[in-house]
């Protein structure tokens, strides 16, 4: 995914029959990044995925979330308003989304739509329709300061494994619904399965990982919830996914800003628009 304009770095290929990778972008002003979601955003993963987004040079980071939200429930938190509303004001390159935890219930009614049970066959294609309007209201065109008019680019997180086998089991079906709609929306959208960072080769729940020096705890007694380290862990995990949503290599990579060349010295590039 490349953004506005930026300077490319393209990687060196130790050999032609490698398959060229996309290019590595300097952008000519930071790309903006926004993430959106319940607790998963609101407590240690996002404070700390957004504070390593910060301090990329050629990234600013915004996030707004909402504990215990969800789109199957916009009368208790409506990010069918919200969610755009945050991308009018913020006006990203990327939206990141991670949501969905708290969404196996009943859908109840909501502007003239009737109550939808949940474990009934009407159920999914209910959630399909709540998840395509999301995606669709997040992904309008807005106008940018030279007049011109682009749609963020969404890279929507999948659901880590629970421990909870009865949560699990509702994620199951709540993955592959997003999944297809990610999927459905097209290019400007990108789907990213986190499953296996948190599993082992045998499918099973990680517990613990090596964070900052020590063997730590990943989640918390719940089952669900990560512990700081866990937190910790999955924004490493995170991380580079996004910088490569973006094209930018991490901090460690950016060659020295005199062996760059100038943004007036390039010619300028199109905005791309979403597809």
């Amino acid at each position: 995914m490349t953004l506005g304009n930026a300077v490319q770095l393209k990687p060196t290929l130790p050999s032609r029959t490698v398959p060229e990778e996309p290019a590595l972008t300097i952008p000519d002003q930071p790309y903006k990044v926004l993430i959106l979601g319940d607790s998963m955003a609101a407590t240690g993963f996002g404070v700390l995925l957004e504070n390593k987004l910060d301090k990329h040079p050629h990234v600013d980071a915004y996030r707004k979330a909402k504990s215990a939200s969800g789109l199957a429930r916009p009368d208790f938190f409506d990010w069918y308003d919200q969610g755009p509303a945050q991308v009018e004001f913020r006006k990203p390159d990327l939206v990141i989304v991670v949501m969905g935890g708290n969404d196996g219930q009943d859908i109840p009614p909501w502007k003239g739509s009737n109550r939808v049970r949940w474990d009934t066959d009407a159920w999914p294609g209910a959630y399909r329709d709540r998840v395509d309007l999301f995606l669709a209201k997040i992904s309008a065109p807005i106008a940018r300061e030279d007049g011109s008019e682009v749609s963020a680019r969404i890279l929507w997180l999948g659901l880590p494994q629970m421990g909870l086998r009865s949560l699990e089991k509702k994620l199951v079906l709540i993955r592959q619904i997003q999944q297809d709609a990610v999927a459905s929306h097209g290019q400007g959208a990108v789907y990213l399965d986190t499953t296996p960072f948190l599993v082992d080769a045998q499918g099973g729940l990680i517990e613990t990982a090596h964070v900052d020096g020590k063997q730590r705890e990943l989640r918390a007694e719940d089952g669900i919830h990560f512990t700081m380290p866990g937190s910790e862990y999955f924004a490493d995990k995170v991380y580079p996914e996004v910088l490569g949503a973006l094209s930018l290599p991490d901090i460690d990579a950016l060659p020295p800003a005199d062996a760059l060349p100038s943004a007036d010295a390039l010619p300028s590039a199109d905005v791309k628009p979403a597809e």
